[in-house]
């Protein structure tokens, strides 16, 4: 009997050591696993961080952008004025030149001149074909003959140079 109480005092003592282990076992599991969600709060807090700075970046390059945007807007806008404001410069100085060239003819020549001088310049040359009378230009030319500046000027390209008009040139309307 000896030999029984041995054996069963031996197996009561394994049972403890047999928890322990299983404990020991499921501790270092837990810190395991425990090391391994830190390491994964730590990369996600990094890729946050990374997201963060990706918007910041991208919310500059978009706020640059939209100021590029309204600056080429704005250039385009500018360029409009320009051009408007060219082409009514070009429209007041024909307009000027054709008043002083009124005025010129008004306070130098008789009644009679004045008319002739008028029926001069298309009349006597035909349909299609204007001839340059005392005080025109190229202006007056083209809108007495119903066409635009640049039309008159593609009909006539030996007229370079509208200060060089001559009285009884005459130039193609048509």
């Amino acid at each position: 009997m000896e030999n029984d109480s041995i054996s069963s005092s031996s197996s009561e003592s394994k049972l403890p050591l047999i928890v322990g282990i299983v404990g020991f076992a499921l501790g270092a599991a837990g810190l395991v696993l425990a090391l391994k969600a830190k390491n994964a709060a730590a990369d996600a807090q990094k890729a946050s961080q990374d997201a963060a700075s990706a918007v910041a970046e991208v919310s500059g390059q978009v706020a640059s952008k939209a100021n590029a945007a309204e600056v080429s807007a704005l250039q385009s806008t500018f360029a409009e004025f320009k051009t408007n404001t060219e082409t009514n410069n070009t429209k007041i100085g024909e307009s000027i030149a054709q008043l002083q060239a009124a005025v010129k003819s008004k306070a130098g020549a008789p009644a009679s001149a004045k008319g002739s001088a008028a029926a001069k310049g298309s009349a006597a040359a035909g349909p299609g074909v204007y001839t340059v009378a005392n005080g025109d230009n190229l202006s007056a030319i083209a809108k007495k003959a119903g066409i635009s500046l640049k039309a008159l000027q593609d009909l006539n390209p030996e007229v370079t140079d509208a200060t060089k008009l001559r009285i009884g040139q005459k130039l193609k309307t048509k």
